[in-house]
This record gives structure tokens, C-alpha cells and sequence, in this order.
């Protein structure tokens, strides 16, 4: 039972931070698509 919650909570919180990081992903490509003159440093 342990081993189950334990690999539930690690599933959960690998997809937390894929769905960050393509959120992440998805609002860069979005701000460089719109073609603003200065870079984002």
C-alpha cells in the first residue's frame, strides 16, 4: 500500500512540473511569436 501512494504522489508531482514547464513553454512561444522588439533577458 506504502509503495502505491508513494509512487501516486511521485506521478503527481512529476506531472505538476511537466505541466508547468509546458505552460512555461507555451506563454514564451507565445510572447515571441507576438515579435517584441527588445529580448527577454
Amino acid at each position: 500500500m506504502g509503495f502505491y501512494q508513494m509512487a501516486e504522489a511521485g506521478m503527481a508531482a512529476y506531472g505538476a512540473a511537466a505541466g508547468v514547464a509546458i505552460a512555461l513553454a507555451v506563454v514564451c512561444f507565445a510572447l515571441r511569436g507576438k515579435g517584441h522588439p527588445e529580448p527577454l533577458e
